[in-house]
């Protein structure tokens, strides 16, 4: 028997479906670039790059940059990309063990999120300092958020059951009214 589900406000019930949702569109990105690394095992990396992106958006083929990429291409053997197709779907699983296990509002997925999600916090923010982009800021934020509400949520579950406040079952019908009648206690003479 699992334990119980901590009794929520439907706005955090909502805040924890976003996460979820979002958790889960991350599992199905990483599905499709490692298959997409997979199917690429055996191509020319090279062929494919000028096939699919220099020649069809016009870009020079001849710069400076395309010329290092394509040399960096160049190198990229079969067994290499088959790790990090490997590891793509490793962190595909990871996603959707998070999001699946947040949806079910299981409480050891909200500690896999934060232990997860935070351990990488440094690196993005390290990442925002060596480039500074603006859509590296709204991840940064939007998983610092994600962190914050899940370590506030943790942190009050468990003060309500050191309390002494037994976490409500979702979906549990009220407890009946007792039916031991209360003794009034009468003296005798």
């Amino acid at each position: 028997m699992s334990p119980p589900v901590s009794k929520v406000a439907p706005w955090e019930d909502f805040i924890l479906r976003v996460i979820a949702i979002y958790k889960l569109i991350h599992a199905l990105f990483f599905i499709a670039v490692g298959f997409g690394l997979l199917r690429l095992r055996h191509h020319n990396i090279v062929q494919f790059l000028n096939d699919y992106f220099i020649v069809p958006y016009h870009i020079n083929p001849e710069s400076h940059i395309v010329d290092w990429f394509l040399d960096q291409a160049q190198n990229i053997t079969s067994h290499r990309l088959a790790f990090f197709g490997y590891a793509a779907f490793f962190y595909a699983a990871l996603f959707l063990a998070e999001g699946i296990g947040l949806y079910l509002r299981k409480r050891w997925a909200e500690y896999m999120v934060v232990i997860v999600t935070g351990s990488f916090l440094p690196f993005e923010i390290y990442e925002i300092f060596v480039r500074v982009v603006w859509w590296k800021f709204l991840i940064v934020a939007g998983n610092l958020l994600i962190v914050g509400y899940l370590v506030h949520r943790l942190m009050l579950d468990a003060r309500n059951e050191k309390v002494g406040e037994q976490p409500a079952k979702k979906n549990s019908p009220a407890a009946p009214p007792s039916s031991v009648s209360k003794v009034i206690p009468t003296e005798v003479p």
